[in-house]
């Protein structure tokens, strides 16, 4: 399992600190916040991602906003 630490500047210009987990080569993105699995995403091959999960009920803003950040951690 690797982990990497995201800092995403939220809307309200606060930042907030997550941490991704993956499997080596599964291709799933898992977003927590400290314990919390907020969202899961799947990279689709082609240098993006879609959502596959949403446990933490994260709105489309947030969602995009760890998509951009997804998109460095899988180059």
């Amino acid at each position: 399992m690797e982990q990497f630490d995201m800092q995403l500047m939220l809307k309200d210009g606060a930042f907030a600190d997550y941490q991704v987990k993956t499997d080596k080569d599964s291709g799933v993105f898992d977003v927590y916040s400290g314990d919390s699995l907020i969202a899961s995403f799947k990279d689709d091959g082609q240098g993006s991602f879609s959502l596959s999960d949403n446990p933490g009920d994260a709105d489309d803003d947030l969602q995009r906003r760890m998509i951009e950040q997804l998109k460095g951690f899988s180059a």
